[in-house]
């Protein structure tokens, strides 16, 4: 009797167990129709002038209706230049852009197609790219703002900073600078290994940067001096680039350290 007992524990379970299990027919799994870019063009693809205009075009598949083909403009720094939509025009989604930005940054852009479905579903992101010179650009001018004449040579551990600044003119705009540096020569004419030395614009007023209005063309840094500074004339050699690589004339300025 024992023996029956045990037999039908598990029958009674198996029985239970397979009661429990939900048959619900009526669940269907999704099937999701994803948009496809399957083509996407820009024309031209260089300018050479202070205006960008721009003709887009994308050719898209989807089995859903679209929702929108969009462009996004990237420039040479990796900020957003605009957004737009494109419009279906035969076959094709075009838009025509035209851009007049106030300081034309030389260098490559980046055009970025994303095509939605009325469900909310994105397609592919295709990249085209387009390039923007100036022939005609004119080298910038560096100016001193601030410089010391001299400085203290101090004792021990100490360390003196002297704050660098110059003002750089671009008749292309400020944004067609690149970069401010300066190398430094020693009293015995040996350079500075360091050389050469950055210069910012980017509003930090911590030191080194020492700056306080980004992008308004001042570039600044603070360097230090100790007391194994050699005693004489330190050679300041300073010089900005632009984006299109013409380099400024050298703008020389002598620093004395002393006892």
């Amino acid at each position: 009797m024992r023996k029956i007992k045990y037999f039908l524990i598990p029958l009674f379970l198996g029985i239970f167990m397979y009661s429990c299990e939900k048959d619900d027919s009526s669940v269907i799994d999704p099937i999701l129709h994803f948009p496809i870019i399957d083509s996407a063009f820009i024309s031209p693809t260089v300018f050479d002038t202070n205006r960008i205009d721009l003709s887009i075009n994308a050719r898209v598949s989807s089995v859903d209706p679209i929702s929108s083909v969009k462009a996004k403009i990237i420039d040479p720094l990796g900020s957003q230049v605009t957004e737009v939509d494109l419009v279906l025009n035969g076959d094709l989604y075009t838009f025509n852009a035209a851009i007049t930005p106030g300081c034309v940054l030389v260098g490559n852009y980046k055009v970025e197609f994303l095509a939605v479905t009325n469900s909310g579903l994105n397609s592919n992101t295709v990249t085209n790219t387009f390039q923007v010179i100036n022939s005609n650009s004119i080298k910038p001018v560096v100016s001193i703002v601030y410089a010391p004449d001299s400085l203290l040579r101090p004792t021990g551990s100490e360390l003196v900073p002297a704050f660098l600044q110059v003002q750089v003119n671009d008749p292309d705009g400020i944004c067609d600078i690149e970069w401010a540096r300066f190398n430094a020569v020693n009293p015995n004419g040996i350079p500075n290994p360091s050389n050469p030395f950055t210069m910012y614009d980017n509003g930090n007023p911590l030191p080194p940067f020492s700056d306080t209005v980004a992008n308004d063309g001042k570039y600044s840094l603070t360097i230090y001096i100790g007391s194994s500074a050699t005693l004489g004339d330190f050679s300041f050699k300073f010089f900005a680039k632009d984006r299109s690589d013409l380099t400024s004339d050298t703008l020389l300025k002598l620093i004395n350290v002393h006892e």
